[in-house]
């Protein structure tokens, strides 16, 4: 009888037999970075959604792996709101293909553990140079590039094609040395003009016709900051007294002509695409 009961109780615990209030609380349940030179550090972030009419309590994230490390940006979500989990997989703790579990564990509404998982290659022989591509900050309606490069220590391997998961970043690509078995290639983005403002990242991947890197994962990061609007405070006249001036005593008030103030637009601007996420608590969808 106890038999019987803790393999029925391992079977409700699966996600095939999660209750319906749970459905659709943790969407993805692996992301793949592909190819990765050894010793970069991975992130993403797993969309927590909570569809239900009650409050989400996560009370614990753990790993199956100490090469990789998970955390709730927020542990309470209340009924339509979302949150990430955030997890990092340190790519120089192994070499070749992994993959680490991420368990995710609610007692409220009630107990229910959900899973999902990260994966990647870790090749020692590719090299990226610096691991990402970070704009920095970068004011609102200015457009900025920022490059890094890509080495191969394989002759034979040619970069086919670049792309970006997002509309905001414009990728190019171009090879500036080969000579025996090293190559390397630069990678250069430019942010959009018309980027909204906040914290955004974003991946772009890189092509090649050699099934060891058939597609390379580019992080990309920036920081969009907003356009201060002009002041409109007034400078206070020396010149006038708390007095009344006797020749003017009586007569109508001098109106004065307020400057004109350019409004200053924040609402960003419709692209055809929005894929980037920002590192904070909102995550905009497409």
């Amino acid at each position: 009888m106890l038999r019987h009961s803790l393999v029925l109780g391992l079977l409700l615990a699966s996600p095939a037999f999660l209750r319906a209030d749970f459905e659709g609380v943790l969407e993805e349940r692996v992301h793949d970075f592909g190819v990765v030179p050894r010793g970069q550090q991975l992130v993403h972030y797993f969309r927590i959604n909570n569809p239900t009419n009650k409050p989400l309590h996560i009370t614990n994230v753990r790993v199956s792996c100490g090469c990789t490390s998970a955390r709730a940006l927020e542990t309470t979500i209340q009924p339509g709101r979302e949150t990430a989990i955030y997890a990092v997989m340190d790519s120089n703790r192994f070499v070749g293909s992994k993959q680490v579990t991420i368990f995710v564990t609610f007692d409220q509404p009630r107990f229910e553990e959900l899973r999902t998982a990260v994966q990647a290659y870790s090749r020692e022989d590719l090299i990226f140079s610096p691991h990402s591509i970070n704009f920095g900050k970068v004011r609102q309606g200015d457009s900025k590039s920022a490059s890094m490069n890509i080495t191969f220590y394989n002759g034979a391997v040619q970069i086919t094609d670049v792309k970006s998961e997002s509309n905001y970043i414009l990728p190019t690509i171009k090879e500036i040395r080969r000579a025996g078995n090293e190559t390397v290639y630069q990678v250069e983005a430019k942010v959009r003009a018309d980027t909204p403002v906040g914290v955004w990242f974003s991946d772009v991947w890189v092509s090649t016709n050699n099934q060891g890197y058939a597609k390379l994962r580019v992080p990309v990061t920036v920081e969009v900051e907003g356009l201060q609007p002009a002041s409109t405070d007034k400078k206070p006249d020396a010149t006038k007294t708390s007095q009344t001036d006797p020749a003017t005593e009586g007569s109508p008030p001098v109106q004065t002509a307020e400057p004109p103030t350019v409004p200053t637009s924040t609402e960003p601007a419709v692209a055809e695409r929005v894929t980037v996420f920002p590192i904070l608590n909102y995550f905009p969808r497409n």
